[in-house]
């Protein structure tokens, strides 16, 4: 089977879209999560009143290069591994001629495969956006560092860790973006198929919108978990794993603390996720038309 390389280009769009929407919002979540104490609404008055509206922003340069990659690698793996599953089915089921006994397994499976695929090159990308995301200036005085940028925090952890420095939580988020991510493009699918399907952009901003709700409500708990592993100090590890970042997280803060960020990340998921489909189904189309007419 050919590669389709029209699902590399949209989720590219999309993820581009996305992050113009949800960077902002990112930051305030990645940063109550990691910090002890603090309301959202305090946090961003906190980072405006100390960094402005470049507080916001911090560590968008690393992902504005690498969130189109990491979309582009998401969305063509998933479209090409449902097909491969499709293809599978049709060979060992003819009698299944549309399909539909195996499409919700089809949809999840492929979701889940996707979303393993891209931790090769979220991981280090998280890495340096949280390092960055949680250098706060003056006003958390024990989380004062130094860094200038991604680069930066690339050389530094690269210098202090190896390659597995910057590998640093992968376990977390390939438990965190496998499940999310079949159930991300399956509710997704389901949405589509109850409202107007993806010719309709209110259908599909509103089950883009649900997709990322559901799917980052189910593994919020494993994203505060990952969110401190990855912010921790790389010279002086607090975290010596997953069990020992949830044990002292419970400890220290108690069971609320796995639902850090739930609200901020609610309310970024919506228009972020309903954002990034969008701009996925139009560059899909755009690119599957111009293909066709090329190749007629």
């Amino acid at each position: 089977m050919s590669i389709s390389w029209c699902d590399f280009f949209a989720g590219w769009v999309g993820g581009i879209c996305g992050l113009a929407v949800g960077h902002p919002a990112d930051t305030i979540k990645v940063r109550k999560q990691t910090f002890h104490e603090m309301r959202s609404i305090q946090i961003a008055i906190q980072t405006f009143k100390y960094e402005g509206i470049h507080g916001f922003y911090k560590g968008l340069g690393f992902p504005l290069l690498t969130t189109g990659a990491l979309n582009a690698l998401f969305f063509g793996a998933y479209g090409n591994f449902i097909r491969v599953l499709e293809e599978f089915h049709k060979k060992y089921d003819p009698e299944n001629k549309d399909d539909r006994k195996y499409r919700r397994s089809n949809i999840f499976l492929a979701g889940v495969c996707a979303g393993i695929v891209q931790v090769a090159l979220a991981t280090p990308v998280e890495i340096v956006k949280i390092q960055l995301q949680t250098q706060t200036g003056t006003w958390e005085k024990h989380n004062m560092k130094t860094y200038l940028g991604p680069v930066t925090v690339f050389k530094q952890i690269f210098r202090a860790r190896g390659i597995r420095g910057l590998y640093h939580g992968s376990l977390v988020t390939i438990f965190r973006d496998s499940f999310s991510s079949g159930l991300y493009v399956l509710t997704y699918a389901e949405f589509l198929d109850i409202l107007n399907g993806p010719q309709d952009i209110l259908s599909v901003l509103f089950a883009g919108g649900m997709a990322g709700l559901i799917s980052w409500g189910s593994i919020m708990p494993l994203d505060v978990i990952k969110s401190r592993i990855q912010s921790d100090d790389i010279s002086n590890r607090e975290y010596k794993g997953i069990v020992d970042c949830a044990t002292k997280s419970y400890k220290r803060d108690g069971i609320g603390v796995f639902g850090r960020g739930f609200v901020i990340c609610s309310l970024r998921s919506f228009p972020v996720n309903g954002a990034i489909f969008l701009g996925y189904e139009w560059a899909l189309k755009k690119c599957q038309t111009t293909t066709t007419a090329f190749s007629t």
